[in-house]
């Protein structure tokens, strides 16, 4: 059989289809090695992860895998693994900074802070800035530290409280902390405030809300909580600046001396934060809000506690001046006697300054209009602040009077105001309380 000669057409298209063959059959044994690695990884067992090694020795997340399943009981293999997971990828941050910190254990400082260094050199998010504060807080670099530690602060991604807290070690000063930080994001000015909350420290909460106030229009609700803070904290006089600042978000006016109570009228629902009313939570009342007219009315069951805080509030006021508390309400089946009264105590030492007498249907006056044996007076009474005296508390109590059963019946406060007397005044109101119409209950 005569032998058939090749042309070089012929040879180079046998030649691809050769090549081709051996290509696919690479892919496929490559694909196959790949799964078998992939599979025997994702066991997470420290045999398996060595399989997968083996299998495929170029892919770098393998030994850095069995690394970390052997950081803690072989660190002197997990340092060596890391380290051959970085030359194989050398952008791979996280195993960057596990060799840094084992180096750091191993007290191979120069290392570890090359391996850090290199995990930022990779990566620029969050985590490897933070990795490079806290090594320089450990080894006490104040100044490298602050240089990360703002880099940082630029992309905290959830809570910024663990970086504040390094911040606060190293240098307890809030403002310090803003300057060095530069903090941009309201959410993480808001997060610093709340950290200081923690500390204790007023002017430093203080500093920092007012940053916050200044620099953003956001942040209304940390504020709130700063004021109440600072509040609790037998510091009314730097509430007050922070509620004054609020008061240009809000409806609500600015508070001094000589115009001393928020939402004097009950025109709004009352906040429970800051200079506004505080409202608790009593078992056995309810309160309502009305409109028209503008009321804040309470409703007894007759199953509330012996004695609890119906509603509070702080105002500013001037020292050794006489003032005139006076309430205008309306009632509906609340007896002689009832234990309902308001009470004016000094913020700073709680000594009661006045009280006036119980509210009740008695109290109010006669019957008013057609709302069912419903009343409405006003009640007095006056008192002269303490020398020194900034702030007085003005607080509706219920005390269960001995005798008597739990109240039962609706009670609804039409206006609050606290202004400037006279003895005159004072003298006059004492004869007798005005009357006033009955809210609608």
């Amino acid at each position: 059989m005569p032998c058939r000669v090749l042309n070089t057409k012929q040879v180079c298209g046998v030649a691809i289809t050769g090549l081709c063959l051996v290509a696919l059959a690479v892919g496929i044994v490559w694909n196959g090695l790949f799964a078998v690695g992939d599979l025997s990884a994702r066991r997470n067992q420290t045999d398996s992860t060595r399989l997968a090694m083996r299998l495929m020795p170029a892919n770098a997340a393998y030994p850095a895998q069995l690394a970390d399943e052997l950081y803690a009981s072989d660190p002197s293999e997990a340092k060596s693994l890391l380290q051959r997971a970085v030359n194989l990828n050398r952008f791979d941050a996280a195993s960057w900074i596990q060799l840094g910190l084992l180096s750091e254990a191993g007290n191979d400082l120069p290392q570890a802070e090359n391996s850090l260094l290199q995990a930022a050199g990779a990566d620029s998010t969050f985590l490897p800035s933070w990795s490079l504060a806290n090594f320089y807080f450990r080894q006490q670099n104040a100044a490298r530290f602050w240089y990360w530690a703002q880099k940082a602060a630029q992309m905290v991604p959830d809570d910024a409280t663990p970086l504040f807290r390094l911040a606060w070690y190293v240098n307890p000063n809030a403002q310090e902390i803003e300057n060095r930080l530069q903090m941009k994001r309201p959410v993480v000015e808001g997060q610093f405030v709340n950290f200081l909350l923690t500390q204790g420290d007023p002017e430093a909460v203080t500093e920092a809300a007012s940053h916050l106030l200044q620099t953003s229009d956001q942040g209304t609700e940390t504020l709130l909580g700063a004021c109440d803070w600072l509040l609790a904290h037998k510091r009314p006089d730097l509430a007050l600046g922070l509620w004054n600042g609020l008061a240009t978000r809000t409806s609500y006016p600015s508070l001094g001396a000589d115009s001393p109570v928020t939402n004097n009228d009950f025109g709004k629902s009352p906040l429970s934060h800051g200079f506004d009313w505080h409202l608790p939570t009593v078992e056995g009342v309810s309160s309502f809000l009305n409109a028209n007219p503008k009321t804040l009315g309470f409703e007894f069951s007759g199953e509330e506690p012996d004695s609890f805080l119906l509603l509070s509030q702080t105002a500013p006021v001037h020292a050794q001046k006489t003032y005139a508390l006076t309430v205008d309400y309306g009632t509906s089946g609340i007896p002689p006697r009832s234990g309902i009264e308001w009470q004016v105590t000094d913020e700073q030492t709680g000594a009661v300054l006045a009280k006036t007498t119980s509210l009740s249907s008695e109290q109010a006056g006669e019957k008013v209009g057609e709302q069912g044996g419903e009343q409405g007076g006003k009640v007095t009474t006056c008192f002269t602040t303490p020398a020194n005296a900034a702030f007085v508390n003005l607080s509706l109590l219920y005390q269960r009077q001995p005798g008597t059963v739990r109240v039962e019946g609706k009670l609804a406060l039409k206006a609050v105001r606290l202004l400037a007397a006279t003895a005159g005044d004072c003298a006059a109101e004492k004869i007798s309380d005005s009357r006033a119409d009955s809210p609608a209950l």
